[in-house]
């Protein structure tokens, strides 16, 4: 993570609006490291505390945090429906809202700046699995079923409101080593998907955007989120993105790789106006089962059958996240005995995974009773 170069950002702010409360407050806010820039904006680490003893508790004069400050210009679509599912969504493996405002930029930019204050976490997956990679191993198994199971939790639940993420990859997906724990994060490219109303289809980073939406399609599901979780999945196992094209078409390309040319159908039902390269020819002689065999040569059996259901192009096909949950890869988590090893400890700890909400557990219909009874 760099450092900033210069001086500690300190400033007090009349109105920071906590998000659980509603309450406005005079907060003092210092800013001190850079942990992300793109496009949309920038990413400090930040305490804050309450100015003035405007919060009546012994804790008025102490910082709290630290916090993850997302910075973006205020006033555009996007950036408002940011704040709109922050401030909706509850849930232990998402990442959560505690303050927000808006602060005007320095005296020469004179946009004003919507500021989401979230809780930190010391990780993302995309540096766990380097970290992995450039110590020749992939994330010990324990820990990959942990983490794909907060992941597919955190989907089940935002797919329930109808909320699709829409850029699902390691990078966007915290984690603390120290305790296995993971959080979804930036919610920048999030929307609430309406039936039959388009979306835009150029959405999702590419290595990990769904078939459907390489060739167009505007009408699509939560399942493209699924998509990314396989994709992400993958990249546990190997190490590295399953899919890298060059361009969108080349990005088809390399997923034909995998699961064969995509049938007319899928083009007819996802875009019919789609007129670029169909990859109609068949890359590899063997079975599409075999060829998952091939590529995840060094994955149990398990993990490749879950692969095997979520990686296909037909999204109405693709596991939903409830059965990517019972799936059999993560039986083991259910294990009164299971325990894992935070990277560098000698000493186990136990999850709590399977603490689900009401709300959860409706979402999870019939499957309730399969996902919750003990492993045998």
């Amino acid at each position: 993570m760099q450092e900033f170069s210069g001086p500690v950002n300190e400033y007090t702010l009349n109105q920071v609006i906590n998000n659980q409360t509603s309450a406005s407050s005079r907060m003092t806010v210092k800013e001190y490291k850079r942990i992300g820039e793109g496009a949309f904006g920038t990413v400090v680490e930040a305490v804050l505390k309450y100015a003035d003893g405007s919060e009546d508790s012994k804790t008025s004069q102490e910082w709290i945090g630290p916090f993850a400050i997302k910075r973006v210009p205020a006033q555009t679509e996007y950036k408002s429906r940011e704040l709109e599912i922050l401030r909706v969504v509850n849930h232990p493996n998402i990442v959560s809202l505690r303050f927000f405002f808006d602060k005007a930029g320095s005296l020469n930019d004179k946009t004003v700046y919507q500021n989401l204050v979230m809780e930190c976490l010391p990780s993302n997956l995309q540096s766990e699995i380097k970290y992995y990679r450039q110590s020749k191993y992939t994330i010990p198994y324990p820990h990959m079923k942990a983490y794909t199971f907060q992941l597919a939790r955190a989907m089940l639940y935002l797919h329930g409101f109808g909320i699709s993420h829409r850029d699902i990859k390691p990078s966007n997906i915290l984690v603390d080593p120290a305790t296995v724990q993971l959080k979804i994060c930036d919610f920048g490219s999030a929307k609430k998907l309406e039936p039959n109303q388009p979306s835009v289809s150029y959405i999702c980073s590419r290595y990990y955007r769904a078939p459907e939406l390489i060739v167009g399609c505007s009408l699509y599901t939560t399942k493209i989120d699924i998509w990314g979780l396989g994709c992400v999945i993958a990249e546990m196992f190997l190490g590295k993105p399953i899919f890298q094209g060059q361009s969108p078409e080349l990005q088809l390309k390399e997923i034909s790789k995998l699961l064969g040319p995509p049938p007319n159908t899928f083009f007819f039902n996802s875009n019919p106006n789609y007129r670029g390269n169909m990859y109609t020819n068949k890359l590899f002689s063997c079975t599409v089962e075999e060829r998952f065999k091939q590529i995840f040569s060094n994955s149990p059996p398990d993990a490749i059958d879950l692969l095997s259901k979520i990686l296909v192009y037909d999204p109405e096909s693709r596991a939903s996240a409830r059965k990517v949950l019972v799936h059999s890869f993560f039986h083991e988590l259910k294990r009164k005995d299971f325990q894992v090893f935070p990277r560098g400890s000698s000493e186990p700890i136990v999850l709590n995974l399977f603490n689900f909400s009401e709300y959860e557990l409706e979402l999870l219909g019939p499957l309730r009773d399969e996902l919750l009874s003990p492993n045998k």
